[in-house]
């Protein structure tokens, strides 16, 4: 992991680079979150078990036909609320360990026609399993609502 100071900012502040192999398992799921991709997500991105820790429930699923379920149910919810794209701001906190990497990113959605949905800088935490040499996201905390 790399750690850049902006000068022009307050020194204390930093700005987190994770690992190209974070950064490209990141894009790569932005990219299939904005496309509304469950298979994909299922298959290469979420590892099972996967939870979700909402503002009000915890969600655990242990099958990919659960995991497919929910995506389908909230890729529906954004497409009633007019989403188009999401986009990754910056990384906020970045922890590695021997198995897991727990991460938080700042991003911000937009509906169809580009203007922003919701709050411009939204957070979401997320830990991640390396597994024979991949990383798939095993948990994740939403600090919004996933359909907002």
């Amino acid at each position: 992991m790399a750690i850049s100071c902006n000068t022009e900012e307050s020194k204390s502040i930093h700005q987190i680079i994770p690992p190209d192999n974070v950064i490209d398992l990141f894009e790569r799921y932005t990219d299939l979150w904005s496309k509304g991709n469950v298979d994909d997500i299922t298959d290469d991105i979420y590892d099972l078990p996967i939870s979700i820790y909402s503002q009000d429930s915890i969600y655990t699923w242990r099958s990919r036909n659960e995991v497919k379920g929910f995506l389908s149910s909230t890729f529906n919810n954004l497409e009633l609320n007019n989403y188009g794209f999401s986009v990754i701001n910056k990384w906020e906190n970045y922890r590695e360990d021997k198995k897991y990497i727990i991460i938080e990113m700042n991003f911000t959605r937009f509906f169809k026609d580009s203007t922003i949905m919701g709050d411009k800088f939204r957070k979401a935490t997320y830990i991640l399993r390396k597994s024979e040499g991949n990383l798939k996201i095993s948990a994740l905390i939403p600090h919004t609502t996933l359909e907002e």
